[in-house]
């Protein structure tokens, strides 16, 4: 993949994404770290671990379209990251407790903002085989099988609640090239990345949301 088409396609999807504010970085943060425990958050929760108030935070987060509530008003889903099970299948393992990504990248993208090592298993669509690795803040290992690839699209414009449908059920894993071009055949705008490529590219979509946020986790 082209140094270009790398950052373009990082670009493109931090773009469809709301634009954060520095209150909306640390409560972007947070969200994610709190939801990673495996259980629905308030947004009261969120506040006071983001030190936002929480009126500006129950504002913002009703404002963000990829933010999921439950009946209690509490968040269960934010951004690529759900507290319970869904389909298709992206679990991630934080320190034993299973939480879930709404697409393969999201389970690349979310252990840097958890400042965590995560275990993650998902299916190839096509096969069914399962698709096993570690993901640090640094990078993959553990990869299994190793020539496992991902699908890849450009969002269309902003990302929206339809994006679950649109663009995140189009993101996988695959076993080896051969599936993923057998699954993105038919399907314009497709294109695979090898695992580190795409891990390349969500740090990079990481860094054009969250900015400087990143580098002030440990603090957090």
């Amino acid at each position: 993949m082209s140094s270009v088409r790398f950052e373009g396609w990082s670009r493109a999807v931090a773009d469809a994404t709301p634009d954060l504010d520095s209150e909306g970085r640390r409560i972007t943060i947070q969200a994610y770290r709190l939801l990673a425990r495996g259980e629905p958050v308030t947004p009261a929760q969120i506040a006071d671990a983001a030190g936002v108030s929480r009126e500006r935070t129950e504002e913002l987060l009703r404002s963000w379209r990829l933010v999921l509530w439950d009946d209690q008003n509490r968040v269960v889903g934010f951004f690529g990251l759900q507290s319970h099970h869904v389909e298709p299948t992206h679990r991630i393992d934080v320190d034993g407790t299973p939480v879930f990504g709404w697409c393969a990248g999201d389970t690349l993208l979310i252990p840097e903002i958890l400042e965590a090592t995560v275990h993650v298993e998902s299916a190839d669509p096509v096969s069914g085989a399962t698709i096993r690795l570690r993901v640090t803040p640094e990078g993959v290992t553990g990869l299994e099988p190793p020539e496992a690839v991902m699908s890849l699209l450009y969002p269309e414009d902003d990302l929206t609640e339809k994006a679950i449908q649109s663009f995140c059920h189009r993101v996988y894993f695959f076993e080896s090239p051969e599936t993923a071009q057998e699954w993105i055949a038919g399907r314009p705008g497709m294109f695979t990345v090898t695992i580190d490529e795409a891990f390349q590219l969500l740090q990079l979509v990481n860094r054009l949301r969250l900015g400087s946020a990143l580098d002030q986790l440990g603090a957090t």
